[in-house]
């Protein structure tokens, strides 16, 4: 069991911290607990705790063989026993936190950034540099995937000014100077501290593996750890999942349809049923899923913010599951967010409709949905998963110069190391508007490029249509894992398996397939 410890000045962040780790180690594994807990678990993430709560904290960590994850404010004491200095933030760190938008076939970046140690290397972190903000679209998206790290007092603001010295695994650089440290791993009597430097940690990024490496492996023959189920299906090295987003066409997605059909690769088209009226759109989707693809809701008009309300979202998913449901003859159960904005009231309108996931994440806005992993989330019924999606495979974000692809390839790459299921996108053409593309040749080229690379940078990798890819992070989360007496037990889902697909659980450095009452000790 983990033990979610904060104030209530940080329930905001601690909230979201809850959520990420139980995606990673099962709904049961986490919960919250009193400052005053003596029978807490010999594993804690401290959220945001402030000085007052620091000796007891130590003392804690001073009484056995223990685990603490420090996100945002390290509380004076604990940073006095761990000999770490307080630091001055620079005057400059919130201009440079932002990034200016990203002009077509060219990224973008902040100043400011986190670059990872050869030290990290112990929690299977790489020389990772990330810049706190990253725009490969404008300023909306980022094709890498993770969220911004913002300066601005928030809980997805660095945190504060630290100096963890030989500890450190990764510092904060502007320019590439460095100013703080923004992770880092050190020992206390006979525990072990992992702390990442904002409220929330990195529950929005791939560095949420680090995370996860130090909760199921780190220090294995003298402290705790703890199961994590992996989002890769047991048996392969990567997990992949592409799709269509058809704002304004369905019928022009046909050429880079028959490209995955003649690689037998699952294709998935999620509509803006607006194109249904058309009825030559009708044919490709019922060619589809007669051919195993998928289809899924892209709103009935793909309205900003879901058309603003409840209600309005409501009507948006509904209206496009009767739609697509009287075209195709099939249930929708997922939606893919308009320009992935998925707001809370969108994600409770789209549960009571019916459905039992979404697929959005962007940089721009609602930073809550940028996962790190899929699964079920902060606030929302037990049943319905989200997953984070924001690599958009588009003309205008091939790079001018170099290797086009680079950025798209770098994307599969962080989530190929820290065992992340990688999802892609792009659009059917319309008369208005062909997304930066030069014609269809080239963008199929440029689709088979990119297939190429992925069939061979993993040596098994597991093409998934987004029903199948969503399906399987919905058997995930409903696995449940209990410990007694030290040792841990594994109770699986009705129905799981039948698709061939079984969970990877980790464990003291091993990876094994979940199986009926599996026990790990």
């Amino acid at each position: 069991m983990i033990g979610i410890l904060f104030p209530r000045s940080a329930q905001q962040a601690a909230k979201l911290v809850l959520a990420a780790v139980r995606r990673s180690v099962t709904h049961g594994q986490a919960s919250a607990i009193a400052r005053a807990d003596d029978s807490a678990p010999s594993i804690r993430v401290a959220v945001d705790l402030p000085d007052a709560w620091g000796d007891e904290l130590v003392a804690w960590l001073r009484a056995g063989a223990r685990k603490l994850v420090v996100f945002g404010r390290v509380p004076a004491a604990l940073a006095d026993s761990l000999g770490w200095r307080y630091a001055e933030f620079p005057a400059e760190l919130e201009a440079a936190s932002r990034s200016e938008p990203a002009p077509s076939r060219e990224f973008r970046a902040s100043r400011a950034a986190v670059e990872y140690g050869e030290a990290a290397a112990v929690l299977g972190a790489r020389a990772w540099a990330r810049p706190f903000e990253r725009f490969d679209f404008a300023d909306e998206w980022n094709n890498l995937g993770y969220g911004a790290i913002r300066a601005d007092g928030s809980c997805w603001s660095i945190a504060q000014g630290r100096d963890a010295g030989v500890a450190e695994l990764a510092a904060l650089t502007i320019d590439g100077a460095r100013h703080s440290s923004y992770a880092a791993l050190a020992d206390v009597g006979a525990s072990s501290v992992l702390w990442f430097n904002r409220a929330v940690g990195p529950c929005d990024s791939y560095e949420w593996r680090v995370v996860e490496n130090f909760l199921s492996g780190y220090r294995a023959d003298s402290l705790p750890c703890q199961p994590v189920l992996s989002e890769i299906p047991y048996g392969y090295d990567a997990a992949i999942t592409s799709r269509l987003d058809c704002d304004e066409d369905v019928e022009s997605a046909r050429d880079l349809y028959m490209l995955y059909r003649h690689l037998n690769i699952p294709f998935t088209l999620a509509v803006h049923t607006v194109n249904l009226a058309d009825e030559r759109n009708h044919p490709i989707l019922r060619e589809l899923l007669e051919h195993g693809g998928a289809v899924l809701s892209h709103t009935a008009s793909h309205a900003p913010n879901w058309g603003g309300s409840y209600e309005a979202a409501l009507h948006e998913g509904t209206h496009s599951a009767n739609l697509l449901h009287g075209v195709t003859g099939r249930r929708v159960r997922y939606a893919v967010s308009p320009f992935h904005q998925s707001p809370d009231y969108a994600l409770r309108a789209l549960a009571d409709g019916g459905y039992i996931g979404c697929v959005g994440g962007i940089i721009r806005n609602d930073p809550e949905f940028v996962l790190a992993r899929g699964g079920e989330l902060a606030g929302m019924p037990h049943g319905f998963i989200g997953h984070s999606q924001q690599c958009m495979l588009h003309g205008e974000c091939m790079l001018a110069e170099g290797d086009a692809l680079a950025v798209f390839k770098q994307a599969f790459d962080q989530a190929f190391q820290t065992g992340t299921l990688f999802g892609y996108l792009d659009h059917p053409f319309s008369p208005r508007y062909a997304y930066g593309w030069p014609d269809e040749p080239t963008r199929v080229a440029a689709h088979r490029a990119f297939l190429d690379y992925l069939s061979t940078r993993a040596s098994k990798p597991l093409f998934l249509h987004e029903e199948a890819a969503l399906d399987f992070l919905l058997q995930r989360s409903r696995v449940q894992v209990r410990e007694t007496g030290g040792a841990f037990s594994v109770t699986l889902p009705d129905r799981y398996g039948a698709d061939g697909l079984q969970v990877g659980i980790e464990y003291k450095r091993r990876l094994l397939p979940c199986v009926t009452e599996a026990a790990l000790s």
